[in-house]
């Protein structure tokens, strides 16, 4: 991805979720990423089961979910339950073919300890960057 599409995708997801902290970026990668392994359509292609905790921080993935696949509320294909750990279940809706992924942890709490010590922008930026196999993990 260049670089202009890249910043392209932050401010918009800024302005969607009101600010870039690293959970919104965590979740906007494991919609990214469902949908490229799944090669699914995003908006009407695929549905979505998030289990994450009920309130911010970690809520917020649920938003970057959102943004990155199109899979909203309002068309009932995205569900939130409350639990941890974090995992997201993601189902190509024309052949059901699905993918289950979680976190690793050491990777989100490098993040949050960034956030805690340095501030959202240093944090939100080691979450968009930190490669993909040490931020997410794929289930069986």
């Amino acid at each position: 991805m260049n670089s202009s599409t890249e910043n392209d995708k932050r401010a918009l997801l800024r302005l969607f979720h009101g600010h870039l902290g690293p959970y919104v970026v965590i979740g906007f990668r494991l919609g990214e990423h469902a949908l490229q392994r799944l090669q699914a359509r995003s908006h009407f292609g695929l549905e979505a089961e998030v289990r994450c905790a009920e309130a911010p921080p970690e809520s917020c993935l649920l938003d970057g979910i959102q943004f990155s696949t199109g899979c909203t509320l309002g068309k009932k294909n995205i569900s939130h339950q409350v639990g941890a750990p974090v995992r997201a279940c993601f189902r190509k809706r024309d052949t059901g073919e699905e993918i289950v992924l979680g976190l690793r942890e050491p990777t989100v709490q490098e993040a949050v300890r960034r956030l805690r010590e340095v501030g959202e922008d240093a944090a939100s930026e080691y979450a968009w960057t930190v490669p993909l196999e040490d931020l997410i993990s794929e289930e069986e």
